[in-house]
């Protein structure tokens, strides 16, 4: 699924509202669906990155007019092993 979380895993996540650019978090598009990418902004943009080797997720763009919220920043991960 993720190069970074890979499926079964639990995200470990720190709530904050503000992430720097290159780091991955939870954002919430539109007060509705929550996802979590590679965070980016450049000028009035928002790019949302995924950090996948499933080619059908694609890079999310959106400018000022569209409703986001940063939920909380990726600080790692728990893996269980079976």
């Amino acid at each position: 699924m993720n190069k970074v979380i890979k499926n079964g895993a639990i995200a470990l996540i720190h709530k904050q509202d503000t992430v720097e650019n290159g780091e991955i978090a939870v954002v919430l598009v539109d007060g509705f669906d929550a996802t979590i990418k590679k965070f980016t902004k450049q000028g009035d943009l928002i790019i949302l990155e995924p950090q996948s080797d499933d080619a059908s997720f694609e890079t999310q763009v959106y400018d000022k007019n569209t409703s986001l919220k940063i939920l909380g920043k990726y600080v790692g991960k728990i893996e269980i092993n079976k």
